[in-house]
Order: structure tokens, then sequence, then C-alpha cells
């Protein structure tokens, strides 16, 4: 024991200086060992946290997806965006300003706004990573994720009308364990991972844990001889965990990243100016739009796209036992990001809408709690506090733009969110085998708002048709016709809650109803504010979901799970457009007073015979405006949507995941494995019209390799056949655009556990 805490203390001191100064990564492979009491989902028992405390997941009334780090390493599921490939109702996009969006069950948020609260929340060890585009490093060597489908308020630290994504990092050892995978693919993709872990003393552990990856360019332009693409990230962590008493144990987690990536190149589909006058310059209407081609692009040239943004959480919990069946938790975190991001939107080599986007944003959060439990009882309360502050500048360079003579304009804002709330939750067995729960949350949100677009290069200053302009002053024009920044403020507050049942029948049979209403806070859009009202917030969007499902464990060999579902949602949150004289058509935060969600999920972990493991899943969505809802289309013209799907909601999507393992002699184990991702059609805009269409496809990846007591190796592809695909549209600038998918990938994976 004496040995293993110094090689251990030489070994994380080593580490420990590799997380602060190494280089960057993009997702093909994942590292990390899982430390996990979840077994695989073939027909075994996956415990999980999902109801904050330890829990078979068959006996967890609502429709949760875990899997084990392990799992997710195999599959290549080693960033948020790919949980499409495991998690039913699951899907991924980019907004045109390169801001992730998660949705699942059709419950999604397209906002370019950095500070734009999420429908679906990410935590890392219950405390919460404030926005989608922090997330980047909480898959980082994780034990399990865990993913809780539809409204959460009553167990998590955040409102959310999606769901919520909780990752669970792998925590220190009781012995010194060490673990490296290294992975080499195409586009000479360098991927290198490891942790180390152990003790430190008798009451002290600690895990230290990083990732590197550098990639060279994979889109190119179909215009000229140039690149980009560039892959350059790092993630790191450090874990300690100190028990000073038998009652009392304090972790800490300090976890970052930094991206120095190229910024993704968006693919030209169709001009669509954005004022009706001027016209159009040659150069916009003769400009060839993009091939369908997943690699080709275009950009501006000789500018730089590679960012600079970083990332960094310090999060503390505290458990203390008050008795031996209650306990108090304290969970703090402290997180900030800066953001350097510049990217083209507008699919061209003309500089028509290449944008700058800066800021960064802060985040205090603090929860106390208390749990406990009797013979059929458990139950929690709590209260929790989350302060976010979030500087957004936006700044544009459109000399090929229509609206050029505005010259450069630069969008800014600055929102500060206090969120309170308290809550309760439990459950209670009123007879053998049934169960009844339930929850709520008294939340209050406070969000005060300051914005303008700047005169960033003072075109309009010299113009003189604005009075009292200058470089670097607002200019957007206020209610009372001066020129000026927009301050306002939006209180909101709201009641959320929970109700079901659970019933137990048999041993390995769960049958359940739920009734929730979740909600998600209101925000400020981050435009080019010709106007004060453009400017008006989006009210806090609610949704009451009725959902009844079945947990099946039939044997050894299969386990099949199913859940019917539907949502009531009210003032659900979307980007819509506007018509504004000068501007044009320009996108506006809206609300849709009424809508509903309809559908139905199916997955299996099937083993029919010795090492073949069959893991299917379907899923439905069919999410329809309901009542009249008019809006804008991307000409300007008025509709009425009544009747129209979601953006980026496919009807629908599935998976299966297909893998055989046998033991070529005692010591090892040969495996070939695959899996099939499947979405139907969407669109990227309210009329789902051609050029916003996302057709259907279906990705395939392969993996097959040898695997021995402590080490593993593997050959891998991801798209292997190479199919054509897009992860987002919309219309930006004068062009209507795409983000294509990865094309084919392909490499070899190493890894050794000791």
């Amino acid at each position: 024991m004496k040995n293993d805490k110094m090689s251990l203390i030489r070994l994380l001191s080593t580490a420990a200086i590799l997380s602060v100064g190494s280089a960057p990564a993009w997702a093909q492979d994942q590292a990390g060992a899982s430390t996990s009491s979840a077994s695989d989902t073939t027909g075994g028992e996956i415990i999980v946290t999902a109801q904050k405390r330890s829990q078979s997941i068959n006996n967890v009334g609502m429709s949760i997806t875990a899997a084990t780090g392990d799992e997710l390493l195999a599959k290549g599921v080693v960033d948020v965006s790919q949980l499409s490939k495991i998690v039913p109702g699951f899907n991924y996009n980019l907004t045109a300003y390169g801001t992730p969006v998660y949705t699942i069950r059709g419950v999604g948020f397209q906002d370019n706004s950095l500070g734009a609260s999420p429908t679906v929340s990410v935590y890392v060890d219950e405390a919460p990573v404030a926005f989608s585009s922090q997330t980047l490093g909480a898959p980082l060597d994780i034990e399990r994720v865990e993913v809780l489908k539809g409204p959460q308020g009553t167990l998590f630290g955040g409102n959310s009308t999606g769901g919520a994504i909780n990752y669970i990092a792998a925590k220190p050892t009781d012995s010194l364990k060490w673990g490296v995978d290294a992975s080499y693919g195409r586009f000479n993709t360098v991927d290198l991972s490891g942790f180390v872990s152990g003790p430190i003393s008798d009451t002290l552990k600690m895990r230290v844990a990083a990732r590197t990856q550098q990639a060279n360019a994979w889109q190119y332009s179909y215009t000229r001889d140039d690149q980009i693409g560039v892959v350059n990230q790092f993630i790191g962590r450090i874990l300690a965990d100190w028990t000073p008493t038998d009652n009392l144990k304090i972790s800490l987690n300090v976890n970052g990243w930094r991206d120095r990536s190229d910024t993704p190149a968006a693919q030209a589909v169709k001009l669509s100016p954005t004022s009706p006058f001027p016209p159009p310059s040659a150069a916009l209407v003769n400009y060839p739009l993009s091939p369908r081609n997943s690699r080709a692009a275009d950009w501006d040239p000789g500018i730089s796209f590679r960012q600079d943004s970083h990332f960094y959480q310090a999060s503390g919990r505290i458990d203390l036992d008050l008795s031996s069946d209650i306990v108090l938790t304290s969970i703090t975190s402290y997180q900030k990001y800066k953001r350097f991001q510049p990217m083209d939107t507008d699919g061209t080599a003309l500089a028509n809408f290449r944008i700058g986007l800066k800021g960064g944003t802060s985040t205090f959060f603090q929860e106390l709690r208390v749990a406990g439990n009797a013979p059929g009882v458990n139950w929690m309360l709590g209260a929790n506090y989350q302060r976010d502050k979030i500087h957004d500048i936006n700044t544009f360079f459109i000399p090929f733009a229509v609206t050029s003579f505005l010259g450069n304009p630069e969008n800014v804002s600055r929102q500060t969110v206090d969120t309170k709330a308290v809550f309760a939750n439990g459950d209670y067995e009123i007879m053998d085998g049934l169960t009844v729960l339930g929850g709520i949350r008294y939340t209050e949100a406070d969000r005060d708002y300051r914005g303008c677009t700047q005169d960033y290069d003072g075109t309009v200053a010299g113009s003189g048709f604005f009075p009292g302009a200058t470089r670097g002053s607002c200019i957007t024009l206020l209610n009372n016709f001066t020129l000026g920044e927009v301050t306002d403020t939006l209180d909101q507050n709201n009641i959320s809650w929970k109700a079901g049942l659970n019933y137990k029948p048999s041993n390995g049979t769960l049958l359940y109803a739920n009734v929730s209403r979740g909600y998600k806070s209101g925000s400020y859009p981050i435009l080019s504010l010709a106007f004060e009202p453009q400017s008006s917030p989006v009210t806090q969007e609610s949704v009451l979901a009725y959902e009844v499902g079945a947990k099946l464990n039939l044997g050894s060999t299969l386990q099949l799970n199913g859940a019917a579902f539907y949502y009531d949602y009210t003032n659900k949150q979307i980007r819509g457009r506007g018509v504004f004289a000068i501007f044009g058509v320009l996108e506006l935060l809206v609300n849709i007073p009424q809508s509903r969600v309809v559908g139905f999920e199916l997955d299996a972990a099937w083993k029919p015979i010795t090492g073949l493991t069959i893991a299917p899943s379907v899923t439905m969505v069919d999410s329809k405006i309901r009542g009249n809802f008019t809006n804008f289309d991307v000409a300007g013209n008025q509709e009425n949507f009544s009747g129209q799907a979601f953006p980026f909601t496919p009807k629908w999507s599935g998976n299966t995941d297909i893998e055989y393992r046998w033991a070529m002699r005692s010591d090892l184990t040969a495996f070939v494995g695959g899996n099939v991702n499947y979405q139907s059609v969407s669109y990227g805009d309210l009329a789902r019209s051609a050029p916003f269409k996302i057709a259907s496809y279906a990705l395939v990846d392969l993996r097959a390799g040898i695997e021995g007591d402590k080490w593993t190796a593997s050959l891998w592809g991801r798209n292997v056949f190479n199919k054509t695909y897009e992860t987002s549209t919309g219309n930006i600038g004068d062009f209507i655009t795409r983000y294509a998918g990865r094309p084919a990938t392909y490499g070899v994976r190493l890894s050794y556990r000791y």
C-alpha cells in the first residue's frame, strides 16, 4: 500500500502538470476506465442515481437511458452530440453561429445567443454546466452517463423542459490504477487520453484524467486550393475525495478545456437576400453554390478561423451523515467560459456574413439539500441558487452584403440572471409493489438585460444620417426616437411538479405512469437591433407531460423497455422572423402559444446466443403547432403555421447496435460490432421549404478487435459508407446555408489498463 501511494504521488504530479499544459481533442474515441457499478445493457443490472440515490434502472419509473464509460468508448460516443447513437429520441444540431443544440423528443431551443438557457440541461456529478457551448469536456473519463427524458425540475438544480444529461465522473480508487488510450485515424487524427488514480493517504484519494487530440483539416474549398477544419483541443480533470471521518465525505472536481480548432465552414445552398433593395451584386448572384459533398465548403480567403475558447469549473460536494438514515448534501460550483470564435456563416469566399463571436460567461451555483429514508419512504428537501453573468459580442464583416451600406455593425449584450428555488421530492410504497411518488419546486428567475447594435467601424457615424452617432456608439433606435442602449428586466416565477405511480406486479417487471410540468426560463436574443422592439424577450415556456411506460426484464436474454408520451406545450420558444425597414427580414425569438408533442419509444437489449448482443431502439415524435400562429418565411411573406411540425424534429429516429464476442483462448477475446443510427426528414425552418430540408439518413459505424485482461486493440470506422448528410440549415446573410456532417473516418485504437 505504501508503494502504491508513493507511485501514485509521482504519477499524479506528472499528470497534473500535463493536465495544465497539454494540447487538445475532438472526438473519435474516448479514454477513461469505468469503475462503475453499472453493467452493460445486455440484460444485467444497471445502477443509476437519477433520483439522487442508487437504484437499479429497472426500479426507476421514468424513461432513462444509461451507459457505462466503457460502453461509450467502445461505440465511439465521446461527445454529447454523439449520444444519438445510444439514446432514443435524442437529436443534435448546430445553429448558424455554431452553438450546439440538444433536443429530446422534439423539445429543443434553436437560439444563437451565448446565454440562452437550454431545454436539455447537462450536469457533471450533479453540478450544472450552464450553457450548451460549455459541454465539450463533460464526457471525459466517466463512470457512466444517465439521460433523463421529459421535464426536469424537482430533482436537478436547473429547470428544463426537455430532459437532463448527467455525466458521472469515474471516481478516485482505493488502490493504484492507471490507463491510457491511443487512437490514430483519418485526417492524421491523433487522440491520446489517460488517467491515474489511487490513495494519497488513508483518508485522501485522487484521480487525474486528460485527453488531447490533434487532426488535420477535413473540409476543402470548392473554388480554390484551400482547406479548413484543423482540430486542436485539450480536456483535463482533477478529482479528490477526502473522508476525514466515517460520517463525512468531501469531494472536489476541478476540470476544464481549451479549444483552438477551426470553426466549421458552411455550405451555400441558395441566394436569399436579406433586403429587396439595393439589389444583390453580380458577385452574389453569380456565386457558384456548394456541391452536395460532406467535405466541400467555402469561406473568406486569407482569414484565420482558428478559435481560442476555454472553460474551467471547480465544484465541491460535502456529504454529512446526520444519522444512519439522513444525509445533508452541499454542492458548490463556479465556472467560467471565454469565447473567441470567428466564423464564416454565408458559405462563400465573399465577405458576405463573417462573424467574430466573443464574450464569455460566469456561473456560481449552490445547492443544499437533506435526504432521508425510512421503511417504504424516501424523501428529499432542498434549495439552490444560481447566478449567471453573460457578455455576448457579435462583430459582423459584411462588405459584400446587400446591407453593406451599414458598414460592419457589432451586436453587444450583457445579461445577469439570478435563479432561486426550493424543492421537495419523495416516494412512498403504499402497498407491496405499488409506490406513489411526487415532487414540487418553486423557482424565481430574475434577468437583467443591456444591449444594442454598435457602429463598429464608424460607417454609420460618417454617413451623417444619424445625428449623435460616433464610432463604437450604440445605433439602436429606441422607443423615444434616440439612439442608445436598450435596458430591460424579465422577472418570472413558476411552480414545477411531478406525480406518478410505479407498479411492480412481479420481479423484473415495472409499470409506471407520470404526469409532470416543467419550465424553461425566458431570455433575450442577440440580434442586429435596428429598433428597440426587436430586443423583446421570449417569456418562459412550459410543458405538461404525460407518460406511461414499462420495463420488462424477460430473463437473462432480453430486456424490453417502452414508453408513450404526450406533451402539452405552452409558449414554446423558437427562432422566428420579422420584417423591418432597411434591414428586411430579420430573425427574432418568439413564443408559440400552443403546441403539442405525441410519440412513443421502444428499445431492447437481446442476447439470443452466447456472445451476441442486439440492442435496437425506435422513436416516433409527432410535433404540431396548435391554433393560429403567424410568422414570416425567409422571403418575408406572412404565413399561418398552424399544424406545422417543429424545426429540426424528425418524426422517426432510431439506432441499433450489434456486437458479437467470442473467446479465442482463455485469456484472449475477439469482438466485432456495428451501430446504425437513423433519422427521417426534418426541416430547419417553420415553413418547411425545400432549401431548408434535412434529408433522411442512416449512418453506419463498425468496430472489430481483440482484448486481453488489461489491453484492447481495435479497428474502428465511423460513417463507413461515407453518407453525405446535413446537421443543420439556416438563413444567414444573403444565403441559405447548411452544415454538413463528418465524412467517413476510420482508424486504430490501443488501450491499456493497470
